[in-house]
């Protein structure tokens, strides 16, 4: 395991220092609502997954026993909390199926907050275009499939880093992100 950059705080935190564990929510706010978000697709629900995650962070940060980093630990947490929403907004969805899942509005708000890039306007559309149609398309993905490509393809994280955050093994992870990006694949060439 490569040392935690957040050892420190962790530290301080474990003996009850709120300053030191208001650094690492500082620290990783902006990530952990971009990973709720790229897993849920609704701005206000990622918040709330987001929010969650933090206060059970902080909660049990005693109990962290540091055989990760303090990052990876969190994105389990935020990981597991959004697999939980979106299994139960599932069973929601059954008895309202004419709600839209994805929320357009809330897209262009995040999007708003990621820095500029060096592309056209034209590019920046096309792409723009593209990211919303293959998130919408993830939404209907199994939620240990979608995870598994949120974290590869949106928060470029490796197959061991996966597999430590979704706690499963590297095999699993390889045959969720495969699954995903076939499926993904046929439904992008179905929809163009």
């Amino acid at each position: 395991m490569k040392k935690d950059p957040d050892a420190k705080l962790v530290k301080k935190a474990k003996m009850g220092d709120s300053k030191a564990f208001g650094r690492l929510v500082r620290r990783y706010q902006k990530k952990a609502l971009y990973l709720a978000y790229d897993m849920v697709g609704n701005y206000t629900d990622a918040q709330d997954i987001a929010q969650n995650a933090f206060f059970q962070a902080f909660k049990n940060i005693r109990s962290f026993q540091e055989k990760s980093t303090f990052s990876t630990w969190l994105y389990r947490i935020i990981a597991n909390a959004a697999i939980d929403f979106q299994r139960s907004k599932k069973r929601r969805q059954a008895s309202s199926l004419n709600q839209p899942a994805y929320d357009e509005d809330q897209q262009i708000e995040v999007m708003d907050t990621l820095p500029e890039t060096g592309y056209s306007v034209a590019e920046k559309i096309e792409r723009a275009d593209l990211s919303r149609l293959i998130r919408e398309l993830a939404e209907q993905l199994p939620p240990q499939q979608r995870a598994a490509f949120v974290l590869k393809y949106f928060h470029e994280k490796t197959t061991a880093e996966i597999a430590e955050i979704l706690s499963c093994d590297s095999v699993t992870v390889r045959g969720h992100i495969l699954r995903a990006t076939l499926k993904l694949r046929k439904k992008l060439k179905d929809e163009r």
